[in-house]
């Protein structure tokens, strides 16, 4: 099954999606990030609803070689792409950010190694 589009009824704005997982239907971003575990339908859009787009301000970690993880801020998000910046002041990166596929790149929204 397909993603569900959770949109805000003002203006149409997608917020996330709702995935169906063995567990239940899984809240998750504009970009497929995991927002929360799976639950019922009903908890899991109110989590889409309530941190959909306010959690892509939030820091989130990509893995950025197997095992390393790094803090990202997002710029800009799109289901197939994002533009990070990463949060270490001192990492070289280009001044715009960097463009990285959500599809290839592990993103947590927490580090994958704390709880």
């Amino acid at each position: 099954m397909s993603p569900v589009e959770v949109r805000r009824e003002e203006d149409g704005e997608l917020l996330g999606h709702l995935r169906l997982a063995a567990a239940g239907w899984e809240p998750v971003t504009v970009f497929h990030g995991v927002l929360a575990a799976p639950s019922g339908r009903d908890e899991a859009e109110e989590v889409v609803r309530r941190d959909g787009l306010s959690s892509l301000a939030e820091p989130w970690w990509a893995e950025e070689a197997p095992g390393r993880w790094t803090e990202v801020r997002i710029q800009e998000a799109h289901p197939d792409r994002l533009r990070v910046r990463w949060a270490d002041p001192l990492a070289e990166q280009p001044v715009p950010g960097r463009w990285i596929d959500p599809r290839a790149v592990r993103l947590r929204r927490y580090h994958p190694g704390r709880p």
